[in-house]
């Protein structure tokens, strides 16, 4: 036999045909695989590294990978289910063999083969050049993850052939198979009558298949079968795979109900594989039943789904802002005229003002200056590494100059990751004041922060968040649904000591006597694109600047959360919930629901304002005139994730590709430039009507193009050591020895 007619009978081969063919869906999770594990999808946001790195019980060892070798196994056994139903009546010969799903599960091994060995090489390789593991570690990791899918092969073929049960035949007797036995390939080179041959099939097409003791076999004729046999053989099948789909469903989903015990606090890569588990089997389940109506019936559920949403409770998936009251009767309008009606009360604002004057008054008095500099923090958006790099930045700014960085600091505002870590050192410097610990230098707080919040929720969103939320707690007497925004919470306690485990309303106190900088949280109202600015003080005096010379139409774009949500007791809102939805990265954490008619959706500040300049202004242009009496100056400390203007930028040629991508790039890549300028212009025309002097300054952890650390809430060693690292470069050095000059 030649190569060529080897190749069209080898069946593997035309099973990959199959796929390209008929089972596209299928081919396309695999493709999402192959994208992450060779670092070409999510690299900006880490995802790769959750799959060279994984983490289990917090650390990097040989059962993370067994439990992605695991879930890797489901995967692949989802999709041999999937394509046997979809592909298996293409190929009838498959009847008259013993045991034919696995004899279908042996030839389809191509994909699944090459896509083991290509993530193997790419997290050995990370592993070793990254995370500085030796070699024999990484044998190890290999075996263990080679070890987790054979788990999962075993614990289906015990399901599938269980004993003597031959649960995927129902013919009578098979045939003998027939062992083939000429050389598969006579002559590379051996020319067929015509060079169009190869394409053309005449009558019934013989295989060659791999089976018992990885043999090839050639496939047997069934033009003696009836038709309705063969029907009959694949309906059993369909019963059968369909029943060990849905006992793996629910395997994951009983899983869920244990996200809270640590064992169970599965690596994040995990998690994602086994989402699009689910998603292949349930799909896989319907066409199983449905056929060709499958499409018209996901497409008819979908739209009753999004109707039930929104006229009944049923599918109104909501996340709450815990400890909030929800009551209906405390529901606040939300329209235009009553949003006028709440940022205009005059009276309200002048009480705010002189409640925030009286703030000021008590910082000015423990800075033990008559006329100190008056330090703002404004830290940007950045997931872990932003929350790791401004806390780092604080910690060691406010050692090397003795404490006067915090002393001095009145303000903090910015965005997402950036604030998680600017409320952890403010809460860490709190304790210390109170002498609740002894040194904040400690190396504990530092590790703390930089810990994963990514597993348990990838775990909670693939188990539990998606589906169903059939779990529930308590919150201040409450009762709200656990979903991947409490585990996400849960995780941020358990990493930081429970430190930051306090209602919003805790703070106020220490504000208002000037022992902690005032922090302004402002994530994005996603209905209109307003701003709710959240603190434990009332901030009506912001909503409305009085600084501007001009009078103009307001379109009243901010909301203070504590004038307009009075009657809800603001104060009760868990701080780290309102950590948390300014913190909302789109689909990664949950949009959180606020009590309001209609009601309001609520996601990540750095949507309208990823570096705090927004607030900052607004507060600069209300207290001009206070800040001019009373202090020498204004600084502005800016904790970027990345500089404005990297030192390597470089700018290409626009492809014809290029042309098609970059009107829909433009809004994700120069998403935060944009706002650069944007602020940049608004600062220039303020600062110069001011009566004190501005300086502004800047610790940037990423100076270079090529220092690349993810947008995630996971962080490798590596990237801990490159954020570590960053503090001592000359440019932040420098930026040190000017701030120390300014605070003398």
């Amino acid at each position: 036999m030649s190569f060529v007619n080897f190749i069209k009978s080898f069946f593997p081969f035309q099973l990959l045909i199959g796929h390209l063919k008929h089972n596209l869906l299928a081919v396309l999770y695999w493709l999402i695989l192959f994208l992450i594990v060779t670092n070409n999808f999510g690299s900006a946001y880490g995802v790769p590294l959750l799959f060279y790195s994984p983490e289990y019980l917090g650390e990097v060892t040989h059962w993370s990978f067994f439990l992605i070798g695991f879930a890797v196994g489901g995967f692949i056994i989802g999709f041999n289910t999937y394509s046997y139903i979809k592909l298996g009546p293409n190929y009838p010969f498959l009847i008259v063999v013993t045991k034919p799903f696995l004899k279908f599960c042996l030839n389809n091994f191509i994909i699944p083969f090459i896509f083991n060995i290509v993530y193997i090489v790419n997290f050995s390789s990370f592993q070793i050049n990254e995370e500085h593991s030796s070699v024999s570690q990484v044998i190890v990791y290999i075996l263990f993850y080679i070890a987790g899918m054979m788990i999962f092969f075993l614990f289906s073929l015990f399901y599938f052939f269980p004993g003597k049960n031959k649960i995927f035949s129902i013919v009578k007797k098979h045939e003998p198979e027939i062992l083939y036995r000429t050389k598969p390939i006579n002559s590379i080179f051996h020319k067929t009558k015509k060079w169009y041959d190869v394409f053309q099939h005449v009558g019934e097409k013989s295989y060659i298949y791999i089976g018992k003791n990885l043999n090839f076999f050639s496939s047997r004729s069934v033009t003696h079968l009836e038709q309705d046999i063969i029907e009959k053989v694949f309906a059993k099948n369909r019963v059968n795979t369909s029943i060990f789909e849905l006992i793996t469903i629910v395997s994951f989903f009983i899983l869920g109900c244990f996200r809270d015990f640590p064992i169970f606090k599965m690596p994040a890569a995990m998690s994602f594989i086994l989402l699009l588990t689910i998603i292949l089997m349930l799909f896989s389940a319907l066409l199983s039943w449905l056929h060709r109506w499958t499409y018209p019936f996901m497409i008819i559920i979908f739209m009753l789904m999004d109707y039930l949403s929104i006229h009944t409770v049923v599918f109104n998936y909501k996340n709450y802002a815990y400890g909030l009251r929800y009551n209906k009767e405390y529901y606040q309008e939300y329209s235009i005229k009553n949003i006028e009606k709440t940022n205009i009360n005059n009276s309200s604002e002048s009480k705010t003002y002189h409640s925030y004057l009286k703030i000021l008054e008590n910082w000015k008095k423990n800075t033990n200056k008559d006329k100190p500099k008056l330090v703002i923090i404004n830290t940007s958006g950045g997931g872990s590494r932003s929350a790791l790099w401004t806390y780092i930045v604080l910690q060691k700014a406010n050692a090397t100059l003795n404490g006067q960085l915090l002393k001095h600091t009145q303000l903090i505002t910015g965005a997402s990751g950036g604030m998680v870590g600017a409320a952890y050192f403010r809460e860490v410097y709190l304790r210390y004041k109170k002498g609740e610990i002894s040194n904040m230098q400690a190396g504990i707080y530092k590790q703390n922060i930089a810990k994963d919040l990514l597993n348990k929720l990838f775990f909670t969103a693939s188990t539990n968040d998606i589906f169903f939320r059939y779990q529930k707690t308590k919150i201040n007497g409450i009762s709200y649904p656990k979903d991947r925004g409490f585990s996400f919470e849960e995780q941020f306690h358990e990493n930081t000591n429970h430190f930051l485990d306090h209602d919003l309303g805790y703070y106020k106190k220490y504000e208002d006597e000037g022992m902690i900088p005032v922090m302004i949280f402002s994530p994005t109202i996603i209905n209109d694109g307003r701003r709710l600015l959240m603190s434990s003080q009332s901030l009506t005096f912001l909503t409305e600047s009085k600084g501007g010379p001009v009078s103009m139409s307001n379109s009243y774009e901010i909301l203070d959360y504590q004038n307009f949500f009075k009657n809800n007791r603001p104060n009760d809102i868990r701080f780290s919930t309102v950590i948390r939805i300014q913190a909302t990265f789109p689909f990664i954490l949950p949009m959180v629901t606020m009590p309001t008619k209609p009601e309001i959706q609520l996601m990540d500040a750095g949507m309208r304002d990823n570096y705090g300049v927004k607030n900052m202004m607004e507060f600069l242009n209300v207290m001009q005139n206070w800040i001019a009496e009373n202090t020498s100056g204004v600084v502005i400390i800016q904790v970027r994730d990345t500089k404005k203007v990297l030192n390597d930028e470089v700018y290409h040629q626009v492809s014809m590709s290029d042309k098609l991508s970059l009107p829909f790039d433009n809004m994700y890549r120069n998403f935060t430039r944009t706002q650069d300028f944007d602020q940049e212009e608004l600062m220039k025309v303020s600062v110069g009507n001011y009566k004190f002097p501005v300086n502004l300054l800047s610790f940037n952890l990423r100076e270079n193009k090529s220092d690349h650390i993810s947008l995630s809430w996971h962080l490798t060693k590596d990237e801990k050591q490159k954020i570590e690292k960053a503090f001592m470069s000359l440019q932040n050095q420098t930026t040190l020895r000017e701030l120390g000059k300014l605070l003398e």
